[in-house]
């Protein structure tokens, strides 16, 4: 039998982009012959569909220390409310994968632990994808475990460097909305503010870009602590 440590890369679009970094999620399995790029595995303990679509692996690695493989798939979820975001994952959870990713046992920095104040229980599981939808653009009815959702999520993507630009205007205005292309029809007053907001951290230097970064991801929740949490 051969083991293969295998990463889930999410990618939620939007507001992420699908050519940029995702969210990881691993899991480790074994097959009884050696896998190859292209190889498709499916298992219903994994996600709990009845039909095997299978995961397509990529960058199949042979880790001769480890004895085993590394491989990666990769899942756009289009058009999904932001604030479903974190019940998503935890559903991943509960079916078995773990956060984080087989290259987590491979880097050599040492990374520094965060002392963080415990975090409250989030009753959140009878969230309605239909309601939440609305909950982008309108803040109105929003329940108070919103603002935790949204700032873990736009810590989720300055930590990831995915689509910076509108993590910074979604932390700004507190709503996300599509801007449509440069002549391509008249913006509304929120299209406007968002535009607006995305040009200001265009403008932002370098250095100013990743001091952002580095605010946000040491004020905001992690996603996993808050998917842990999920009640």
């Amino acid at each position: 039998m051969f083991q293969v440590d295998f990463d889930l890369v999410l990618r939620f679009v939007p507001p992420m982009s699908e050519h940029e970094a995702g969210y990881r999620l691993n899991r480790t399995f074994e097959l009884p012959f050696a896998p190859s790029n292209g190889t498709a595995v499916f298992s219903r303990d994994w996600e709990g569909m009845e039909d095997p679509l299978g995961y397509v692996l990529k960058d199949v690695t042979w880790d001769i220390d480890r004895k085993c493989f590394l491989a990666e798939t990769v899942s756009e979820i289009c058009d999904f409310p932001i604030a479903m975001i974190p019940l998503e994952i935890c559903r991943f959870v509960d079916y078995g994968w773990t956060i984080g990713s087989y290259a987590d046992q491979y880097s050599t920095v040492r990374k520094r632990g965060r002392k963080r104040r415990k975090f409250p229980t989030m009753t959140i599981s009878d969230w309605d994808e239909e309601d939440t939808e609305a909950w982008n653009s309108d803040k109105n009815g929003r329940p108070k475990e919103f603002k935790t959702v949204w700032h873990a999520v736009v810590a989720m993507m300055a930590g990831l460097w995915n689509n910076c630009p509108v993590a910074y205007a979604m932390l700004k205005t507190g709503v996300h909305v599509e801007v449509p292309k440069e002549g391509f029809g008249d913006l509304s007053p929120l299209q406007t503010r968002f535009r607006d907001a995305i040009r200001e951290y265009e403008s932002l230097t370098f250095d100013q870009r990743c001091e952002w970064r580095d605010r946000v991801v040491g004020r905001y929740p992690r996603m996993s602590d808050l998917v842990e949490a999920i009640k």
